[in-house]
């Protein structure tokens, strides 16, 4: 990919979060789900949950980064969107090696990345809000030199973690979204953050755009839209429901019938 078009992608991913008419993310997890997501939704994004079960491996930066790497350098040739990859913690525990990641991965064409404050040293812990900021800023500085207006999605985990009571939980991500904006972060992502009244709470708390990710409990999009939400994210979904149906068709090894699933018109 060249600059000026990687410029205008990530201009462009910028653009679409909007308040009133979030960015829907149907998660792709190899080249040709992002193939496939590419013809109906103006941007793409990974689920580092589902790259990681294709490549083999469990979540969690057990992937090799040079894997997930040759998969965006492969991702962003093929397809004329903006691609925004799942970078989990930055694959270290530093701001350096946070930067040096996110280097290799604009290098590769992405525009856009999350980045988790939930995991250190391979285990998920929050981290303090300090460090996540520094890892944050030096990603900023990284991409400056590459002269890429890269969307940082700093990604927070208390309730996933479990930090407190809900409302604690709130107050948590609220104070770690300001530290993070200050950092120069791009947006705010709250996985795990289902009840309505307190994602518009959020929403007021910060300005940074927030992105909700879909699970048990989320309530529906027009929903989300009307309290502020700017991005929607399926995250590992799209990809546990299609395992669901490839074991379905796999029954064709058992039943000795091709079955329903080779019916590609209907």
């Amino acid at each position: 990919m060249d600059a000026k078009t990687q410029q205008q992608y990530a201009e462009t991913f910028h653009g679409l979060h909007k308040t009133g008419d979030p960015l829907v993310l149907f998660n792709a997890w190899d080249v040709a789900t992002a193939r496939a997501i590419a013809k109906t939704s103006p941007a793409i994004a990974t689920s580092s949950g589902a790259v990681a079960s294709a490549l083999g491996y469990a979540d969690g930066e057990n992937a090799p980064l040079d894997m997930v790497e040759g998969l965006v350098s492969r991702m962003t040739a093929v397809v004329s969107v903006p691609v925004s990859i799942d970078l989990e913690a930055g694959y270290g525990d530093t701001p350096d090696a946070a930067a040096n990641s996110a280097t290799r991965i604009l290098r590769a064409g992405a525009i856009g990345i999350n980045i988790e404050d939930g995991l250190s040293g391979g285990r998920r812990q929050l981290v303090s809000p300090e460090l996540h900021a520094a890892k944050i800023r030096a990603v900023r500085d990284a991409a400056q030199k590459l002269d890429v207006r890269l969307f940082i999605n700093a990604r927070t985990d208390p309730f996933l973690l479990k930090f407190g009571s809900p409302d604690e939980c709130l107050n948590e991500a609220a104070r770690r979204a300001k530290v993070y904006a200050d950092a120069g972060a791009d947006g705010i992502f709250v996985p795990g953050l289902t009840d309505l009244a307190l994602i518009e709470k959020l929403v007021q708390l910060t300005p940074l755009p927030v992105n909700i990710m879909v699970t048990q409990g989320v309530p529906e999009i027009p929903d989300l839209a009307r309290v502020g939400v700017r991005r929607v994210s399926l995250g590992p979904w799209p990809m546990l429901a299609t395992m669901r149906v490839v074991g379905q068709a796999a029954a064709v090894a058992a039943s000795k019938q091709y079955g329903a699933f080779l019916q590609l018109n209907s």
